[in-house]
């Protein structure tokens, strides 16, 4: 007879899709799993065979960009939001899962509340990081937000926090950014891509990216070569400046481009589309990546990966602290070139383009590590073995 799991996942791009081939897996072994997510989530949930669970979390959108970062103020609300996310869905999912007899929970590491109901129903506990996991050595919270954590923006929320967990009899330790290891931590990257990587032990496993079909696939083809891909998520994509720039250095090049703009951009606010431009709100990305020479992104982790995945060398363009520390992982691994925004021009984003796509090392190391990627044993096949293990 199957087991049954709680997850519970962020409302994000990159936070959901990690771990929909996981719970998938689960699934086809006989397992129930229900998710908790935001309501935009649950197709894809349900697609995977999961029950989506209701959760008041609200979707993921990043502020206006200010000088080629986000507006701080903007940031400052964004985070109380969170807080008050993780404090009114507490309740709602104890009251959802406390009849469901369930085996485990997994939750992601920026959804404290999965932790916390955790522990309230007395379930183990696997902690999902869609990004870098953190240990006795390295911490995610410290390196972005630096040194002085007792002074930095969120130690208030945590206080708040830990204090809304104290109130409801829970003797956790609990933060915005979990960063003590569960005891297990399922890591949505390759064990190469972790900074510190040799000080984690036994209870992290690195699944790496797990790339299967999707709802999008097999609905778009190239319309020539070589092919750039150009995208910045679904977070940081409301930059209209930094599109039009791609416009000017690349129209009339030998680059065919498919730039994905999101949906609060309108094309046609950014002028005449050139020739060898494709431009829509969204494409299918592992479609492109499929047939990409470059890749100009955002470097957020979910991009990053399904690109080295597929070969494919990235230009870095990153907006916020966690993807600037892939930026410079990319740098550091050989595997593309970093831009700052601030500092991006026209001309120097062409130069950038095409001096990787021309740069054999950069070709071969990014094509050794997507061999690597597709031919390691299943991630979602491992984590599953490690959840059904943690419940038995």
């Amino acid at each position: 007879m199957g087991k049954h799991y709680g997850f519970v996942s962020v409302a994000a791009h990159g936070h959901v899709n990690p771990t929909l081939p996981l719970v998938a897996e689960l699934v086809r072994r006989g397992n129930r799993v229900s998710y908790a997510t935001a309501e935009p989530f649950h197709a894809a949930v349900r697609a995977a065979g999961a029950e989506p669970a209701a959760v008041p979390f609200e979707v993921s959108r990043m502020p206006s960009i200010r000088n080629g970062q986000p507006d701080s103020a903007a940031i400052a609300a964004k985070r109380e939001s969170a807080l008050a996310s993780m404090t009114r869905s507490f309740d709602v999912l104890c009251d959802r899962f406390a009849g469901q007899r369930l085996d485990a929970i997994c939750g992601d590491v920026m959804a404290p509340v999965g932790a916390m109901v955790a522990e309230q129903l007395g379930v183990p506990f696997a902690a999902l990081c869609p990004t870098y996991a953190s240990n006795e050595t390295f911490s995610l919270r410290t390196a972005m937000i630096g040194g002085a954590a007792a002074e930095s923006p969120v130690a208030h929320l945590d206080e708040r926090l830990q204090e809304f967990a104290g109130q409801r009899g829970l003797t956790g330790r609990y933060r915005m950014v979990l960063d003590e290891p569960a005891p297990l931590n399922l890591v949505f990257l390759p064990r190469e891509f972790q900074p510190h990587a040799e000080s984690f032990d036994e209870r992290y496993a690195f699944l790496g990216p797990s790339i299967t079909r999707r709802a999008d696939s097999g609905q778009w083809r190239p319309q020539g070569q070589p092919l750039l891909f150009v995208s910045l998520g679904t977070l940081f994509n409301q930059q209209a400046g930094f599109f039009r720039q791609c416009i000017e250095a690349f129209t009339d090049s030998d680059w065919q481009v498919a730039m994905s703009v999101g949906r609060d951009i309108d094309a046609a606010d950014l002028g005449p589309v050139p020739a060898n431009f494709e431009i829509r709100p969204h494409f299918p990305q592992l479609d492109v990546l499929r047939a990409a020479t470059a890749f100009v992104s955002h470097a957020g982790m979910n991009s990053t990966l399904e690109s080295l995945y597929f070969g494919v060398p990235l230009i870095a363009v990153p907006h916020m602290p966690e993807q600037e520390m892939t930026a410079r992982q990319v740098e550091e691994l050989g595997v593309g070139r970093r831009l700052d925004p601030a500092l991006t021009t026209a001309d120097l984003l062409r130069a950038t383009v095409d001096q990787v796509a021309a740069d054999e090392q950069i070709l071969s190391t990014a094509n050794r590590m997507g061999v690597s990627l597709r031919e390691r044993k299943s991630g979602a096949e491992r984590g599953a073995d490690l959840v059904e293990k943690l419940s038995s």
